[in-house]
């Protein structure tokens, strides 16, 4: 066989191996990629990957488990929606200004990633400004960075470009 015959053999079996096994489907909240029946949140993946690439980060403290900060926020976050909301855990507490994010677990609710704003009244969510459910098929970063800057626009864009995903549940 001729080499420019056996290439465009092999050109056009690739292309029908692709196009039965790789298609965009429309879904809930965009688009996803579908390799053999599985979704895969490619647009997702691009935002996470340009994300780390552009964000700044310098005045976003990300606090530990053990700083002080996290038990005032975790009494905050209890009071959301109790008695459901009383076993809040802090997975990830990120800090600008007077601007707080907060990733926490529950024993019987859905994990969540709350906004919370410092005020004269003492620290307070943010009305709307709260994710809470899972995320798959969608990577959970840049779709709850979206939903929350959507809902709160007024909020610092650094702190929420720093949110990263821990909870296992948005894995």
């Amino acid at each position: 066989m001729k080499k420019h015959v056996a290439l465009a053999l092999l050109g056009i079996t690739l292309a029908g191996v692709v196009a039965s096994h790789v298609r965009w489907v429309q879904a809930d909240n965009g688009h996803l990629l579908e390799l053999s029946g599985q979704p895969v949140d490619a647009l997702g993946a691009w935002a996470d990957w340009r994300n780390s690439l552009t964000r700044n980060c310098s005045a976003v403290l990300a606090l530990h488990e053990d700083a002080p900060a996290v038990q005032s926020v975790s009494a905050v976050i209890r009071n959301i929606s109790p008695p459901d909301s009383t076993t809040a855990r802090i997975q990830g507490l990120w800090r600008s200004g007077e601007w707080w994010l907060a990733e926490t677990e529950f024993d019987q609710l859905l994990p969540a990633v709350v906004l919370l704003q410092q005020t004269p009244a003492g620290l307070q969510p943010v009305q709307g400004a709260t994710w809470s459910g899972t995320t798959h098929p969608w990577r959970a970063a840049p779709l709850i960075r979206g939903y929350i800057s959507q809902q709160a626009p007024q909020a610092p864009a650094d702190l929420l470009a720093c949110f990263e995903a821990r909870s296992v549940a948005f894995r």
